[in-house]
C-alpha cells in the first residue's frame, strides 16, 4: 500500500483533523481557565469548523468502506 492511495491519503487527512479537534480543546481550556471570553468564542468557532471539515471526509472514508465490502462479496460470490 503506497502513501499516494486515495484511502491512505484520506486516513492522513483524518488524522491531521483529529490533531486540530483535539488542538481545540485545548484551545477552549485554556481560554476558560484565562478567563478569556474571546478566546474561547475563536476556540469553540475552530472546533466547530473542524468538525464541519471532517463530515464529509468521513461520509467518504464509510462510503469507501462500503464500497470495499461490496467488492469483497462480489469477489466472494464469485469463487463459490
Amino acid at each position: 500500500m503506497s502513501l499516494n492511495e486515495p484511502r491512505m491519503q484520506r486516513l492522513y487527512q483524518f488524522s491531521g483533523w483529529v490533531l486540530f479537534v483535539f488542538s481545540a480543546f485545548f484551545f477552549i481550556a485554556t481560554s476558560v481557565r484565562a478567563g478569556d471570553m474571546l478566546g474561547l468564542i475563536g476556540g469553540l468557532f475552530f472546533l466547530i469548523a473542524c468538525f464541519v471539515f471532517l463530515v464529509p471526509l468521513v461520509s467518504t472514508m464509510l462510503s469507501d468502506t462500503d464500497s470495499s465490502s461490496q467488492v469483497d462479496d462480489t469477489e466472494m460470490a464469485r469463487r463459490n
